[in-house]
């Protein structure tokens, strides 16, 4: 994934990171788990697999952009996502779920 689609695809990441080669890395590392990932509804109850990416990796993001945390601290965060996949590129995309994701995504009562 490119920089354009990552910011295409999701317009909660502030366009002022475009320029940044951590974040090039980062979509480009992470493309395929941020291909899959989806916002969970407001009205989710449990997350899914594609939730869970989403909340994982677009969620600092969307953080930075909300002015809740610092360049600094998110470009430090991506490092991470990084290094952990070049130490461990088989079982990244598991360490990024939680033990409680389901299959489908789970919404209350009333939501569609």
């Amino acid at each position: 994934m490119t920089v354009s689609e990552l910011m295409a695809r999701f317009p909660k990441i502030p366009k002022t990171l475009a320029d940044e080669p951590l974040v090039a890395e980062f979509a480009q590392v992470c493309g395929e788990w941020l291909a899959m990932a989806q916002e969970p509804s407001a009205c989710s109850t449990q997350h899914d697999a594609r939730n869970q990416y989403y909340l994982k990796l677009i969620g600092p993001l969307a953080i930075h952009g909300y002015g809740l945390s610092s360049r600094e601290d998110l470009l430090k965060e991506l490092q991470g996502f990084l290094d952990r996949h070049k130490a461990d590129p088989g079982t990244f995309a598991v360490s990024l779920l939680s033990p409680d994701t389901v299959e489908k995504e789970v919404k209350g009562p009333g939501c569609f």
